[in-house]
């Protein structure tokens, strides 16, 4: 017998390609890459025709390692099941179907802090005959990714973040869902310890961090370049957020982060592949409607001390003096600083510390037009009248949104004048260097 195909065409690279049309109508394709790991593509045939496909790539699609054998069946209306080996084991897959919660959303809010790579999400959803979650059926569990965006009108859709559920309840009669969800570092670096898989010997400290993220089944992701030659071995029961965050505290200008569009990034802050920081006018009783600011001097001192054990040194700076109240003569704030700081870094250490302590004290909190894009680091502008002024940078931020309204509250710290954060965690991020606990570079 011999089959003749109406249309041929190259969906690119890959092994043993397997596809499956879904009630979307979109094909997607699933298939093994040449390293072994499973990734995915899609396409849609518009008006049915497959003539000239655009194949949009979805990236990896499953944790697994050295995959063989895959063998995917589709079940209408949900999705696909199927099995394959992986890394000594047989696993049985299953593929769900996005599906689309709009008409279900009543309200919900998404939370960013600075010093705080987890963001946070929390929502209200309808469950009009135990739609979504009840006792023998539930489709917003534990472990569920939760993507949101937003449009208005013709306008294209802007991307709020993922999440992965934490929680989820439902209360009668009222029949609404309560959930709690946290992005991927939250999920997947935070909660998660290295156990006994804690030693890293690739060649250089790029390829490393790769594996480190590749333990955590973390889907997407990158890493900056880095070639330094620094093998890891970090305790058990240090998670793997934690031991990150002790090794790039030893590259200066290195963070981690996740992008909106839920990609984790372990790199300079300047890698443009991080959400960067952008500038944001508001118009007081405009587009910005709500103020209020609060003065406090807990962290009020007159001088700073900075010291190092290895090589021994001690650096003190003195306060300049605050424009809004008297500091106590004799009040200073203490900061260790990792072994193996000069002294010259050290004294630049406690010059920055006492020029950003000078103007802390004081934050404002705003309410204004709902502003999806802003973000941790962001530039805030307000427009009074004829005159403009540069409020600082955001320090926390959440947006709120749903049938109660749409709105961004945000909070700008005046120690983050500069473009800096907040005094304490300057202070966190100076002490953390030393804290090299559970972790070592060989």
């Amino acid at each position: 017998m011999t089959l003749t195909f109406e249309y041929t065409l190259d969906a690119g690279a890959g092994l043993y390609p397997q596809v499956i049309h879904t009630s979307d109508n979109l094909l997607r394709f699933i298939y093994l890459t040449a390293d072994g790991t499973v990734a995915g593509s899609t396409a849609d045939p518009v008006l049915g025709l497959y003539d000239n496909l655009t194949y949009t790539e979805i990236g990896r699609i499953s944790p697994d390692e050295t995959v063989s054998c895959p063998s995917i069946k589709k079940v209408a209306h949900y999705g696909a099941y199927g099995f394959w080996s992986a890394e000594g084991d047989h696993r049985f897959v299953m593929y769900m179907l996005p599906t689309d919660i709009t008409n279900s959303f009543v309200d919900g809010s998404v939370k960013f802090s600075i010093g705080s790579e987890v963001s946070q999400m929390s929502c209200t959803l309808l469950n009009i005959k135990g739609a979504l979650l009840n006792r023998y059926r539930a489709f917003v569990t534990p472990g569920t990714k939760m993507e949101l965006y937003f449009s208005l009108g013709n306008s294209g859709e802007i991307i709020l973040g993922i999440f992965y559920i934490d929680s989820a309840s439902v209360s009668y009669p009222d029949e609404k869902v309560s959930v709690s969800a946290r992005n991927a570092i939250g999920k997947l670096l935070k909660e998660q310890t290295f156990n006994e898989d804690n030693t890293f010997e690739e060649t250089t400290l790029q390829l490393n961090l790769q594996e480190i993220l590749r333990l955590a089944e973390v889907e997407d992701f990158f890493v900056g370049n880095n070639t330094k030659s620094w093998k890891l071995r970090f305790e058990p029961d240090v998670t793997i957020l934690d031991g990150i965050k002790r090794i790039i505290s030893l590259i200066d200008g290195w963070k981690v982060d996740e992008t909106a569009n839920g990609v984790i990034g372990v790199a300079a802050v300047t890698d443009a592949r991080f959400d960067q920081p952008a500038v944001y006018t508001f118009e007081c009783d405009k587009s910005c409607w709500s103020y209020s600011v609060e003065y406090d001097d807990s962290e009020a001192v007159s001088r700073v001390c900075v010291t190092c054990a290895n090589p021994e040194n001690t650096v003190y700076a003195t306060v300049p003096r605050s424009k809004w109240w008297i500091q106590p003569s004799h009040r200073t704030t203490y900061v260790t600083a990792a072994d193996g700081a000069t002294l010259a870094e050290i004294t630049a250490m406690a010059e920055e510390l006492a020029q950003t302590i000078a103007v802390s004290g004081r934050q404002e909190s705003f309410v204004g037009i709902f502003t999806p894009q802003l973000t941790i680091g962001d530039e805030v502008r307000i427009v009074s009248g004829a005159k403009t002024e540069t409020i600082g940078t955001v320090t926390d931020v959440t947006h709120n949104f749903g049938r109660g309204g749409f709105y961004t509250a945000f909070t700008v710290d005046s120690g983050g004048r500069k473009g800096k954060a907040r005094l304490s965690d300057l202070i966190g991020k100076a002490s953390e260097k030393s804290n090299l606990n559970g972790v070592t570079i060989f």
